[in-house]
């Protein structure tokens, strides 16, 4: 059945996470929304080191600067479902599982739609790539795109990392399932539209 299923996991250091999780089957043509993270939802300043670690360290969620704009964008992609659909938007981030809990606490304390975050596993068994995030991304995307076969995707990024590659890439090969594809200047805050191979 579709719908919503909460579950507590135990990860790394015996740190206790509460998450709600999507399930979405069938073969409805939904849409879905694949967006970054870091300058792409927040201001984090990623392509300065200093400046994104005053940010991620001594800031608190509710301290840190939404995006203005991306949440209206997402809420109006995700209206084109049906409204018993759970929500498809997966929140992709090259942050590492650590941060899982101020993420959340950002993302539920502006509204931001119930979400899949899916985070960089960077220490143990089967660890993610530490620095490169196109391989990375790609890897995780892919089996999205897989996992759920109708659907049809939005993607959202910034110019500060390699968004844009990684989503030429999925546009390339699955140009009938990724529609377009949307890129934040992180210079100058412009958000710019891509929907050609």
């Amino acid at each position: 059945k579709a719908g919503y299923i909460d579950v507590g996991l135990t990860i790394e250091n015996n740190a206790y996470v509460h998450h709600t999780l999507a399930t979405i089957i069938g073969d409805q043509k939904l849409v879905g929304i694949i967006s970054d993270f870091d300058d792409t939802l927040i201001i984090s300043e990623v392509t300065d080191k200093m400046e994104l670690a005053k940010n991620t360290l001594f800031k608190n969620y509710k301290q840190r600067v939404l995006v203005p704009g991306m949440l209206e964008r997402f809420r109006k992609i995700l209206s084109k479902n049906p409204n018993d659909t759970p929500s498809t938007l997966f929140i992709l981030s090259g942050s590492p599982q650590q941060l899982f809990t101020p993420i959340e606490g950002f993302l539920d304390f502006h509204h931001f739609p119930k979400h899949t975050l899916i985070l960089k596993k960077a220490h143990g068994d089967n660890k993610d790539p530490l620095t490169d995030q196109f391989t990375y991304k790609t890897e995780k995307i892919e089996r999205l795109i897989r996992l759920y076969p109708h659907m049809r995707w939005f993607m959202f990024g910034d110019s500060g990392e390699k968004d844009r590659e990684v989503y030429r890439h999925f546009k390339e090969k699955y140009p009938d399932k990724v529609m377009n594809y949307y890129i934040r200047d992180v210079v100058s805050g412009e958000i710019k539209e891509y929907n050609k191979i």
